[in-house]
């Protein structure tokens, strides 16, 4: 080979070697798997230096992990004085703190005013104020949940650091302390198998949102929360979480700017998310503390065998405005915002929809199913029979193995 040739070759195999890795870089970046650069680094730390709440080491944990504990988010008194209202309305129903014999009666069980209570009454419904103060009043809570900004500021500053202030919430002054709980007695998780709950075949694993159609940048959970108001060991009935389902659901969604239906979500989609889990942890921590989890994150009620009752709450909050991926200034990204962008590849933005998509696919409640017309539920089975044919474009191979086979309802044809 003459030297001409020698240079020519070497020029030809520099030039392959070039496009060998922007196709790898590409493939990555569609998987979500690129590595830290310094440019995203950047932006990191400029999200952590406007916390002033959460510390650097708890802002950066959440960055990297899409979740973090904050330590000691209310007060302890504050915490027992809630459990104390709990245990009189147990002990009300024949569940005795000293007789653990009786805690099998409801082995997870729910204290305080009821859900749709609440919700008729914060509509003005006054039949249903009067019985949320009565159950309130019977066991010795307030009249009402006190406003998180007055006894905790903590926990309120935490959330907002994570969301990106203030104004990114929707009416935060509003926000209240749970005090309604979620009590894990003794539920039973001994029926796993060898792997135990750290495998995607442990069952009830899941990602909340029954009554939004599910967005890359929906707004209706911006975080997902944890009230611990007992010291919550391991294996003490605390929360399990899958940490890589982030970055799961992360790339899912940004294939679909149209959203998907919850009950697709709910049901069928789910276990393909599952399954693609290999990390998990469980959530342990003191009276007083707050775990912040990001709204992706696939979770479930671990059992209880402790002997130990776990008293917690987990609602979530509302963010004012859908999240935003591609800011012009990226300095202003929430830490929530942060995670999704580094699961989908440590991109400085990503524009998945566009201002027609946001006005064909609005980012609007759906009615969960138990309060769903007749009518309703028809227009909902025409528009999931739609979006599995979609989807069986995109997610072909889990499609066919996971779906049961849908067919148009007979009155719509």
């Amino acid at each position: 080979m003459d030297l001409a040739a020698a240079k020519r070759l070497k020029v030809l195999e520099k030039e392959n070697a070039d496009l060998e890795k922007m196709l790898t870089e590409s493939v990555e970046i569609r998987m979500g798997r690129c590595t830290m650069n310094a440019d995203f680094e950047a932006m990191m730390e400029q999200s952590i230096a406007r916390c002033t709440t959460l510390s650097p080491t708890e802002a950066r944990h959440f960055l990297e992990h899409g979740w973090a504990v904050v330590k000691g988010a209310v007060s302890k008194q504050i915490a027992a004085d809630i459990v104390a209202c709990a245990w009189r309305e147990l002990e009300e129903r024949g569940i005795m703190k000293d007789d653990p014999e009786t805690w099998k009666q409801e082995p997870y069980i729910r204290t305080g005013c009821p859900p749709n209570i609440n919700i008729m009454a914060s509509r003005g419904d006054k039949e249903a104020a009067a019985q949320m103060l009565e159950i309130r009043t019977r066991y010795g809570l307030p009249p009402e949940s006190p406003r998180l900004q007055e006894v905790a500021p903590r926990a309120l500053g935490a959330q907002l650091d994570c969301v990106g202030g203030w104004d990114r919430v929707s009416d935060p002054e509003q926000i209240k302390l749970p005090d309604s709980l979620a009590v894990n007695l003794c539920s039973d998780d001994s029926n796993l198998g060898e792997d135990g709950w750290r495998s995607t075949r442990a069952p009830g694993w899941h990602k909340d949102g029954w009554q939004y159609r599910h967005f890359l940048d929906s707004p209706q959970q911006g975080l997902l929360l944890g009230y611990f108001y007992s010291d919550i060991l391991p294996g003490s009935g605390g929360t399990q979480i899958c940490v890589d389902s982030i970055g799961v659901v992360a790339r899912l969604l940004a294939q679909h700017p149209e959203g998907i239906h919850p009950d697709s979500v709910q049901s069928y989609i789910q276990p393909h998310m599952i399954k693609e889990c290999t990390e998990f942890e469980e959530l342990t921590g003191e009276a007083g503390d707050l775990a912040i989890m990001h709204p992706y994150m696939v979770h479930r009620v671990a059992g209880n065998p402790s002997g130990r009752p776990r008293f917690a709450q987990f609602p979530s909050i509302k963010l004012s405005q859908p999240m935003q991926l591609g800011r012009d200034d990226p300095s202003e990204y929430s830490l929530s915002e942060l995670v999704v962008l580094k699961e989908l590849g440590y991109l400085e933005r990503f524009d998945f929809a566009t201002e027609e998509d946001y006005v064909t696919y609005p980012r609007e409640d759906i009615t969960p199913p138990p309060s769903r017309t007749e009518e309703e539920q028809l227009a909902i089975s025409v528009e999931l029979y739609e979006e599995q044919q979609r989807m069986a474009l995109t997610e072909p191979e889990w499609t066919q193995e996971m779906w049961t086979k849908r067919e148009l309802p007979e009155m719509s044809k």
